[in-house]
């Protein structure tokens, strides 16, 4: 059982919801899963971009980023080819003080540009008359070894459009490197 209570004295908006995903290894396999597969790109060689190209919009996002990284690479987000200042985000990196850019024309999606592999999962909230909201969780290889604990980043961001809905995510490289061939974007919708 899962309750929000409001402790304040307005009250939930309609469309207000709460949405638990669980798994029962017992169940047969006849059903429809919660997430399903929207887009799934990978890099076949080095580029500086990568793309999901266009999906159908759904309510809920979940989109996996892993980047390998050629050279310096510092990974930053588009949605539906927007390079407008319609972004907004505030970050933490390995527990630094948090950093906040407004009217951005992309999401960054590591503050610190480098030289090694990252791995993204972000969830999206994408109703297409609300400003689409965003948390992400990185996790980045840093020098190799054992020695060497990996860098962490998270990041929370909007997209202030509020007549569409997500349709495609692009994946842009600003650092002076590029994405290597194994680079894969892979989105997952529900409604």
């Amino acid at each position: 059982s899962v309750t929000c209570n409001n402790s304040d004295s307005g009250s939930w908006d309609t469309g207000s919801e709460v949405v638990v995903l669980g798994y029962d290894n017992d169940e047969a396999d006849s059903g429809t899963n919660f997430w399903q597969e929207l887009s799934s790109v990978e890099l076949s060689g080095t580029a500086d971009t990568i793309s999901s190209g266009t999906f159908t919009a759904k309510k809920y996002l979940m989109v996996q980023i892993h980047t390998i990284a050629s050279g310096v690479i510092l990974p930053t987000m588009r949605f539906n080819n927007d390079s407008g200042s319609n972004y907004a985000l505030r970050y933490n990196s390995d527990e630094s003080s948090e950093t906040t850019q407004t009217s951005q024309t992309s999401i960054q999606l590591d503050p610190i540009a480098g030289s090694f592999n990252q791995f993204h999962t972000m969830s999206i909230i994408n109703e297409a008359t609300k400003e689409k909201l965003l948390i992400n969780e990185m996790n980045g290889a840093n020098t190799a070894g054992a020695g060497n604990a990996p860098r962490r980043s998270e990041n929370v961001a909007k997209w202030a459009n509020t007549s569409n809905a997500i349709t495609r995510v692009d994946i842009l490289n600003s650092g002076s490197g590029d994405f290597a061939a194994g680079t894969t974007l892979k989105v997952y919708g529900a409604d």
